[in-house]
């Protein structure tokens, strides 16, 4: 698969925004600051397309006014890369989201719907997350107050891709399995999204990048 550049990661696009800032210090520059790279904060609530806009703009103002030789300076080994670029709206917990009011507040379904909805899911389990995870995994229930919280059982001795069932790698690219995995899920009950996946291997109940805590009813 090839995959495609977005732009530098957080510490050389800094270091190049740096450069170009000193730069506009003691030149004439239009505009007269470089745009801000999207690192930190930035980069957590901005999708990949956002990301390869900024750069673009950062490389056209580095052009117009003479200083290339900063944005062609950075190794493509200090790049971040993607197979699929992300154009979901990002949102307010860093997560993907890909309609205007994914959060606002959901309702409680009905007990017939939700057997329905994880019947669709222990059917179609390795259809829908995959062979590999399939083996290791398997939905259990819907729990939280409005059931929107999927708990899935997972095999203990198993690594998932994303890098561990209690946390989420920092690697961007692992991160984006995890985000795979839930938006299969949800694509599976299009009629009633989960906000989390807890995973539970016979202990407490997890969720990616969040402490244990138990179960609800």
């Amino acid at each position: 698969m090839i995959m495609g550049r977005i732009c530098p990661n957080p510490m050389p696009w800094n270091e190049a925004f740096q450069r170009l800032a000193r730069y506009a210090e003691q030149q004439s520059c239009i505009p007269p600051a470089p745009p801000t790279p999207l690192i930190l904060v930035g980069w957590a609530y901005s999708n990949d397309m956002e990301k390869i806009r900024r750069w673009e703009e950062t490389v056209a103002r580095a052009n117009e006014n003479g200083y290339t030789e900063v944005v062609q300076a950075i190794l493509d080994e200090d790049f971040y890369f993607v197979d699929e670029p992300t154009t979901s709206a990002v949102g307010p917990l860093g997560g993907p989201m890909y309609r205007p009011w994914d959060f606002e507040s959901k309702g409680r379904p009905s007990p017939e719907e939700m057997a329905q909805h994880l019947d669709t899911l222990r059917s179609h389990w390795s259809e829908i997350v995959g062979p590999e995870l399939a083996n290791v995994t398997r939905p259990l229930k819907f729990t939280g107050t409005k059931v929107h919280r999927l708990l899935v059982q997972a095999d203990c001795a198993a690594r998932p891709p994303w890098g561990g069932w209690a946390h989420i790698s920092s690697l961007e690219t692992e991160r984006r399995a995890f985000t795979r995995f839930r938006g299969a899920i949800n694509n599976a009950i299009a009629l009633h999204e989960v906000d989390h996946v807890d995973f539970t291997t016979n202990a407490e109940p997890v969720a990616p990048g969040e402490a244990p805590q138990a179960t609800r009813p």
